[in-house]
């Protein structure tokens, strides 16, 4: 599903760069977070071929509603009158 790329994206590129190590961009970090932060080697990285989904986000949808922590605000349940993209 989408909804899993676009909260992975987000999950590489806000929260794991700041719980990892400090390192260069791309560099291994860990056995289960081998991708760096976005950087100069982000469009390059392995994930980007695989997951195209993550790269362009499209300007028209707002990025507060699919930030990481949208499943833990009861505030924001769902999103009603928005077309789910497939």
């Amino acid at each position: 599903p989408w909804i899993q790329k676009l909260h992975h994206g987000f999950l590489c590129y806000t929260i794991l760069p700041h719980l990892q190590t400090p390192g260069a961009p791309g560099s291994p970090r860990s056995p289960l977070f081998p991708l760096g932060p976005a950087g100069p080697t982000g469009p390059t990285s392995p994930l980007a071929p695989t997951n195209p989904v993550v790269a362009p986000r499209d300007p028209s949808i707002p990025a507060f509603p699919f930030s990481p922590f949208s499943p833990f605000l009861p505030s924001l349940p769902s999103l009603p009158g928005r077309p789910i993209r497939p």
